[in-house]
């Protein structure tokens, strides 16, 4: 993988289809989503930006900390991986307790119905990773206008995903020639491309 100098964060549209809510046919960001890193990329990408160690003693390590981080959090202890930010449990509650009294002999299985692991970015004035400091960080880039429907094809669900590049759209409407866009990807059975984290893949 080639060390990129000047990171660009793309940005799509996606219009609202809901007719029930207040936004209903505008347009909104999102994140233009690329393939997910795996460990050994992850790995590559270091040793791209000078890192001593090969890749293999990388993705030991970034493999050790996969499993350890859950084995801590599991025990309700937060872990801080420097300034990057916070992984820690959270509780969802199944149900309440009424009183006091109700405690003697609760299994607290009756009432917690699940542990979630959250990530909380580094707030520091130096490191600031969290909402509007970090988009700060990033060069944004308007994209697409993206555009997502499930479709039965051969008896299987499908989703399809269409992308069309703004700058064609506002070309279209400039001359009257309004459609939609002919790039589409189509990611199986399963979640859609959003769900499964990785992005639409541009033509």
């Amino acid at each position: 993988m080639a060390l990129v100098n000047n990171p660009v964060m793309g940005i799509n549209l996606r219009q609202n289809k809901n007719s029930k809510n207040a936004g209903y046919g505008k347009y909104y960001p999102e994140v233009d989503m690329q393939k997910t890193l795996t460990i050994r990329g992850f790995a590559q990408h270091l040793i791209d930006h000078g890192s001593k160690y090969k890749r293999g003693d990388i993705e030991n390590m970034l493999s050790m900390v996969t499993e350890c981080l859950p084995e801590l959090v599991a025990q309700g202890i937060p872990v801080q991986l420097g300034e990057l930010g916070i992984f820690r449990p959270t509780c969802e509650a199944k149900a309440s307790v009424e009183n006091i009294a109700a405690m003697e002999g609760l299994n607290p299985n009756e009432v917690v119905k699940a542990i979630h692991i959250r990530f909380i970015p580094n707030q520091s004035k130096l490191d600031n990773l969290a909402g509007p400091a970090f988009k700060d960080q990033c060069s944004l880039e308007l994209r697409n206008i993206i555009d997502t429907e499930k479709v039965v094809i051969d008896g299987k669900n499908k989703t399809v995903t269409t992308l069309l590049p703004i700058a064609t759209a506002v070309a279209r409407l400039k001359s009257g020639t309004e459609g939609n866009g002919s790039s589409t990807s189509d990611p199986g059975d399963g979640p859609t491309n959003d769900d499964a984290g990785d992005g639409p893949v541009n033509p």
